[in-house]
């Protein structure tokens, strides 16, 4: 349970293009996952671009790529919800989603980022792969600062014995 706790966790580092955190007044830092000082830029790519400077909205719709230096993202559309400061309040990617960092795959019909709480929500049969473990549920709700997963409905956990490298020996 631990290594699967792990494996989603990890699934985290794929989560959505912009979380990243900025300093609230007071100098303390916003809610939101930090990004490396490091990290390098991120690329957008879509067929078309629509920006609703009343509402603080941007879609990217058609074929939309996301490459930053953590992971690759694609979907059909990817809509940002902006607060006035401009900083990210949530992503939403729909159609075809498919999320990868390192060996971590995530394939679902939609996800979405919220700043505010660190969450991630996987929805329209998302599956996550890693190596030789797959998990898959009606919705995946990943909560980034809590290190905490939740899978609701139709849980489905596939592991191949030999994927785990550590053995523990069960109490009598």
């Amino acid at each position: 349970m631990k290594r699967l706790l792990l494996l989603v966790s990890l699934l985290s580092l794929a989560a959505l293009s912009v979380p990243v955190a900025t300093a609230a007044p007071g100098g303390k830092p916003a809610a939101g996952r930090k990004r490396p000082a490091n990290a390098g830029p991120t690329l957008v790519t879509s067929d078309k671009l629509e920006f609703d400077y009343k509402n603080n909205v941007a879609l990217f719709d058609g074929r939309v790529n996301v490459k930053d230096p953590e992971f690759t993202l694609k979907a059909d559309r990817m809509i940002i919800f902006l607060e006035k400061t401009n900083d990210v309040q949530r992503v939403t990617c729909t159609g075809n989603v498919r999320m990868t960092s390192d060996d971590i795959v995530i394939v679902c019909g939609k996800a979405t980022y919220t700043r505010l709480n660190a969450h991630v929500l996987l929805e329209d049969e998302p599956v996550v792969t890693k190596g030789g473990q797959r998990l898959t549920g009606q919705s995946i709700d990943v909560w980034l600062d809590d290190s905490r997963v939740v899978v609701n409905n139709g849980v489905g956990i596939e592991a191949r014995t030999d994927s785990f490298k550590e053995t523990r020996k069960l109490p009598k």
